[in-house]
Order: C-alpha cells, then sequence, then structure tokens
C-alpha cells in the first residue's frame, strides 16, 4: 500500500508526541540484524567513522567539563583568589566545542551521503532486474515510498541523528562519571528522580501508543475518503451525492479530531510532569547537599554548584536520545521495507551458453504450454500452436481469460510452468534475454510515455535514428498529423509524461515507437481500445502494413480490426477453443461467430 502522509504530532521514547516533527514510530522487527546488513551494505563507504566517534566524545566535552569548571570558578570567587585564568578556560572549551561541532558536521554530510548515494544506486539496480511478476504484486506507490521516505529516513538518521546519539551517549556517560566523583551519595539522590522520570515514561506511553495508532488509521481513512471524494467529483455530482460525501467526511473527520485531541491530552502530560520531577529532584539535592555542607561533608560551595549545573544537564541527554531513538527506529524499520526488495530474486540469468538470436525469422511453437501466476490457479492450460514465420495472429477473448498471459510468456516476462515455447526452433530460455526482448516490437494496453520530447519517446530504445525515420513511423502509425500541430512538433516536451494528450493520441505514439522499432516480431496488446472508429480504422491499415512478412499477434475485443489476419485463436478459460481464419470460423458458428455478430449489430 502506499504510504500516506500523516499529521500526527512528532513522538520521542515509545509514541510521545513531541511538537515539531509529525510521525508516529515505525518499530522495525529485528534492529540487530538490519543493522549488520546496513553495515555490510555500505562497505567501502563509510570512510572516516572513526574520525566521527573521536569527534562525538570530543563534542561532548563542553557539557561534561564547564560544570566543572564554573565550580572551581565560584570556589575560587569564594576565596577571593583570582579567577581570570579560569574564565579563560572555559572560553576556550567553548570555542574548541563550536569547532569540534563544526568538524562532525563536515565530517558526517559527506560520509552519510556517500553512504546513501551507495544503498540508493543498490536499491534501483536490482529494482531494474526484477522480474515483472514482482510489480505485479506491488503498488506502485509503495516501491516509490521505499525508494524515497525510506532511504530518505536512513539518510537522516546518518547524516544527523547518528552523530547527535553518540554525542549524548558520551555526555550522559561522562556527567555521570563526573557526578560520582564529586559525590556518590548526592549522585543517589540524582538517579532517584531518573528512575521516577522513566516510571512516568511507561506509564504515559502505554495510553498513547494506543490513542496514536487509532489516530493513524483514522487518518488514512480520512485520507481515503478525500482522495475518493476528489477523483470521483465528476460522478458525485452526477448522481447529486453532495450531501452525503459532505457527511461521511464529516463523521471520519470528528472521530480523527476527537482520537487526536485525547491522544495530545495525554502526551501532554509527560513533558510538564518531567519537570517538575526535574525541578523536584534539583531542590532536593541544593537542600541535601546544603545539609551536607553545614555538617563539614562537602568542603566547598563550587562542588554544589557543579553538581547542580550536572543535575540540570544529566536528564536532557535522555529526552533527546528518546526522541533520536525513535528517528533512528523508523529509519531501521525503513532499511527492513529496503532489504525486503533487496532479497527479492532477479530474473533469470541467461544459461551458460545461451544463443545469440542476430537474426530472427519468427517461427513460434508451444508446446503443451502451462502458467499460473500461482501454483493452485492455472491461467493456461495444455496450449499447442504452430505459427510460421510472417504469420499475423489474432488472439480474442473474454476478459481474463489469459491472452495477455499468452503474449507474456512470448517476451519472457514470465516463464512456462509447464511445457515450452519455442523460437526459430529453439526454447525461449536457450537464447541471451536482450537479445529475445529486441525481437518483439510491443505495444500494451496501457500506454507509457516519459516526461521528454515527443521525438525522443518515439524513439525510445533507438536514440540513433534520424529525424526522417521517426517522421516515417508516425506517418505509418497515424501520428503525424497531431504532432504536428503540437506547439513545438516533436521537439514539444512532454511535461507529465503524456496525460496533457488523449488517450488515443498516447496510444499512437506507442505504436509509431513499435514501428520504429522495425523487429521481426510485433505484440499488439488492445492497440485500438482507446481510440475513435476513424481512427481505429486508420490505424487497421497501418497494422496491416507494418505486419507484412513479420511473425504479428494482435489482442483485440473490437474483432472488426482482425478479421484479415492469417490465423485467429479464440482463447477461454486458458484453453484454445476456436482457431481459424475469419472465414473458417464464421462457417464453424461457433462462439467467435457469435461474438462477432453481436458486435456487428450493436455496431
Amino acid at each position: 500500500m502506499a504510504e500516506k502522509n500523516n499529521c500526527a504530532p512528532p513522538t520521542n521514547l515509545n509514541g510521545i508526541s513531541r511538537p515539531g516533527k509529525g510521525r508516529v514510530v515505525i518499530k522495525p522487527k529485528n534492529m540487530k540484524g538490519t543493522l549488520i546488513r546496513l553495515w555490510k551494505l555500505t562497505k567501502g563507504k563509510r570512510k572516516g567513522l572513526g574520525w566521527i566517534l573521536l569527534l562525538s566524545a570530543l563534542a561532548s566535552a563542553a557539557s561534561i567539563l564547564s560544570p566543572y569548571i564554573t565550580g572551581k570558578a565560584v570556589t575560587a570567587i569564594s576565596k577571593q583568589d583570582m579567577v581570570v585564568w579560569i574564565l579563560a578556560c572555559l572560553t576556550g572549551l567553548y570555542v574548541c566545542d563550536w569547532l569540534v561541532k563544526f568538524m562532525q558536521a563536515f565530517f558526517m554530510a559527506s560520509i552519510g551521503q556517500h553512504m546513501i548515494h551507495s544503498i540508493r544506486e543498490t536499491l534501483f539496480g536490482h529494482i531494474r532486474s526484477l522480474p515483472l511478476s514482482f510489480f505485479d504484486r506491488r503498488q506502485h506507490g509503495e516501491l516509490m515510498s521505499r525508494l524515497t521516505n525510506d532511504v530518505d529516513n536512513i539518510s537522516t538518521t546518518i547524516s544527523s541523528s547518528l552523530t547527535l546519539l553518540l554525542t549524548h551517549g558520551f555526555t550522559i556517560l561522562g556527567i555521570f562519571l563526573m557526578m560520582i566523583v564529586l559525590s556518590p551519595l548526592l549522585t543517589l539522590v540524582a538517579l532517584t528522580g531518573v528512575s521516577c522520570i522513566f516510571v512516568l515514561t511507561k506509564v504515559v506511553t502505554k495510553r498513547t501508543r494506543k490513542l496514536f495508532s487509532c489516530q493513524q488509521k483514522s487518518l488514512g481513512a480520512l485520507n481515503g475518503q478525500v482522495e475518493e471524494s476528489v477523483s470521483g467529483l465528476p460522478l458525485i455530482k452526477a448522481f447529486c451525492r453532495e450531501e452525503e460525501m459532505e457527511c461521511d467526511f464529516g463523521k471520519k473527520n470528528d472521530e480523527l479530531c476527537r482520537i487526536s485531541i485525547k491522544a495530545l491530552i495525554w502526551s501532554g502530560y509527560l513533558m510538564p510532569l518531567m519537570n517538575v520531577i526535574n525541578n523536584l529532584c534539583y531542590v532536593a539535592i541544593a537542600v541535601f547537599s546544603g545539609i551536607l555542607f553545614l555538617n563539614g561533608r562537602i568542603d566547598s560551595v563550587g562542588l554544589i554548584t557543579s553538581f547542580l549545573l550536572y543535575v540540570r544537564q544529566f536528564t536532557r541527554p535522555f529526552v533527546e536520545i528518546a526522541n533520536i531513538y525513535n528517528n533512528f527506529q523508523t529509519a531501521v524499520a525503513g532499511a527492513e521495507r529496503v532489504f525486503e526488495i533487496l532479497d527479492e530474486g532477479p530474473e533469470p540469468a541467461d544459461c551458460p551458453d545461451a544463443l545469440s538470436l542476430a537474426s530472427c525469422r519468427g517461427d513460434i511453437e508451444f508446446r503443451h504450454v502451462g502458467f499460473g501466476y500461482t501454483p493452485d490457479q492455472q491461467v493456461l492450460k495444455d496450449i499447442s500452436v504452430k505459427i510460421p514465420a510472417g504469420t499475423q495472429v489474432a488472439i480474442v477473448g473474454s476478459t481474463g481469460s489469459g491472452k495477455t498471459t499468452f503474449v507474456n510468456l512470448l517476451t519472457r516476462f514470465y516463464d512456462v510452468t509447464e511445457g515450452n515455447i519455442l523460437l526459430d526452433g529453439h526454447d525461449l530460455r536457450e537464447y541471451r534475454m536482450t537479445d529475445l526482448r529486441a525481437a518483439f516490437g510491443v505495444v500494451l494496453q496501457d500506454t507509457a510515455l516519459f516526461a521528454e520530447s515527443v521525438k525522443d519517446n518515439i524513439c525510445y530504445g533507438h536514440p540513433e535514428a534520424d529525424m526522417e525515420r521517426i517522421r516515417q513511423a508516425a506517418r505509418i502509425a497515424g501520428a503525424d498529423g497531431f504532432i504536428e500541430r503540437l506547439p513545438k512538433g516533436y521537439d514539444t516536451i512532454l511535461e507529465q509524461g503524456g496525460l496533457e494528450l488523449s488517450q488515443g493520441e498516447r496510444q499512437l505514439l506507442t505504436i509509431a515507437r513499435a514501428v520504429l522499432a522495425n523487429a521481426p516480431i510485433l505484440i499488439l496488446d488492445e492497440a485500438t481500445s482507446s481510440v475513435d472508429t476513424v481512427t481505429e480504422q486508420k490505424i487497421r491499415k497501418a497494422m496491416l502494413k507494418i505486419c507484412e512478412n513479420r511473425t504479428s499477434f494482435l489482442i483485440a475485443h473490437r474483432l472488426s480490426t482482425i478479421r484479415d489476419s492469417d490465423l485467429i485463436l479464440l482463447i477461454e478459460n486458458g484453453q484454445i477453443i476456436e482457431r481459424g481464419t475469419h472465414e473458417e470460423l464464421m462457417d464453424f458458428n461457433g462462439q467467435y461467430a457469435q461474438m462477432y455478430r453481436t458486435q456487428a449489430g450493436e455496431e
């Protein structure tokens, strides 16, 4: 399913919301295993991480040493000693802290982007090698989400969250050690306050996690309602369903509002209560340290000052780490989704002694071919047919009968599960994949154009073609007329990938592309399904011309376009139930004849 944007409040540890970033934590299934794989995947691209580790330790120095130096300054003032050198040390410490953090960000920007570049390149390269069956099982929006959102989450974590996590970790460890050195007894009191904060976090997050989960479901339902309403607005207006649409939206919007308010209220408890606990802990340590000072257990005011500053700084990194850890979990979950794609098997590799297909005649034979997208559901059953080179074959049948599957097996978008398909006397699997597919010119039912010029779309796959060949292909396909009427003719950029053209015009461009390919075998899958009757007749004449002296397969629902075919195959329930020329099938007076007469009567 495609990822949906959400507007839930940002979260810290275990789903506690925090204003500003707006997303719910997605927890990984196997954090350790995913991190190990991520480490291996970025091998050779993480040079300099050792420096980042060192700089992270140095970046925490200011937080660790500044309270101690401040305490020394207070002690010196109380004893009326000179404090200039102490203040100078403190100033130098903060200058060095700025320099270290600048270097840390500088190095991490380069290292992080090189690592992400490697991940993105590996993922995209693997997607290119995946079989068509993988894309049939996935929505395109979901794949886009993995290529963009998930990789961006990993990028953010590597570039910023990782360095902050390391820095805060060193800070907590350093402050804790300094507190123990100054006063183990006061440290015990401080840890009591930290324990109370963790208990509070656990209680609140137990409630908010469920609320934020419900909020995401409600938000998804509302987004779906909006998407359906906007895309289906003409239909809604045509049936006068505006009030019902608004009522449904109102119900879903009210539900989202109710859950969001409850989630925000519960999550809003945490930060104020944490501040109260911090302040009470601060007061308790101040009073307790004062008592110890009066009893002689603490020998200087500076020590109390240092410890109180440490207490203030001790709990802050925990809150930051909680937020960073959420981002970290989301990034690792995104990495898991990336690895799911990388774990998919690529298309079958060419056999070691694969044959070249430099000169293809186009003789094709199906021998007892069976195929199913799943083991328990056969789409084609025991298909056997011989097709001599140069034969124009038409494949007809009801929706879902297996017509498109028939030609998908020819181009090896899928491999047969039973039997075999021969091309020029050899099994398709014996040829090199690139040579095999180069032998086919394909026009699919769903047009595919790119955000490039009309010229580039026609010569896609054959960029070396000159302008005369491109124009000739467009003329044969019947596309030259409307192309010349475009603002810049063949140089017009299809900014929206062809959406600015009508469906019929887009189909004509894909036909021109197939004409230019000049492949020995041609496949036209519902090539005239989206054009008007006049354009259909033009395409029919063009098809007769381009199909001359080459093997061609025409899938069509409009039977008037395939009357001149040399062989017509009627497929139902995955089997060839009738075969022959148009005249032979009409004389047979079977299902094909009935379909043809029905269409002719409607026309």
